[in-house]
Parts: C-alpha cells; sequence; structure tokens
C-alpha cells in the first residue's frame, strides 16, 4: 500500500468534486463505488489505462446516471479518470 501515490480519501475527494462541478445529484454510493475501482486499479503508484478501467466503470450498480440524465457515462468516467490520474502523477 505504501507505494501508492493516490489514497482512498483522495479518490473519493475527486469524485465528490468532478459530480460538484458537473451540477450532479446522487442519492446512493456511487462516490464510494467508484473509488473503490480506481483504489484497486492503482498499481505500484501508475494508473492503469482507462481502457482497462471502463468495463469495470460501466459496471457500477448505481442510480447516478438515470438522476443525471443530462450526463453522460462516457464523458464522465472519462474526464474523472483525467482528473485522477493527474493526482496520481
Amino acid at each position: 500500500m505504501a507505494s501508492r501515490s493516490i489514497n482512498r480519501n483522495a479518490i473519493i475527494q475527486s469524485t465528490l468534486f468532478h459530480i460538484q462541478l458537473q451540477q450532479c445529484q446522487y442519492i446512493d454510493d456511487f462516490p464510494e463505488a467508484v473509488a473503490d475501482v480506481f483504489e484497486k486499479n492503482v498499481y505500484r503508484g501508475r494508473l492503469r489505462k482507462y481502457q482497462e478501467l471502463k468495463r469495470k466503470l460501466y459496471r457500477i450498480r448505481t442510480n447516478f446516471f438515470e438522476v443525471n440524465k443530462d450526463i453522460k457515462k462516457k464523458e464522465f468516467y472519462e474526464s474523472l479518470y483525467n482528473r485522477i490520474k493527474r493526482r496520481v502523477s
């Protein structure tokens, strides 16, 4: 764990900040589920490529995208990935 350059709290903060910037609402444990995916895919201080995470992110069970109908999964996850990747670097 010591080799990781980002921790779970930083991932959750980035996710919540991203949700706030997108002016989204959430009612379930969406930020925690997203943090789980990202946390499990930081290896030796490097975040795996987006294509390797994409399927795992899309499989998260959530009402987030139903509540926020204007938000596209692809755009949301890609921009969140880039935000977290910058924090890892």
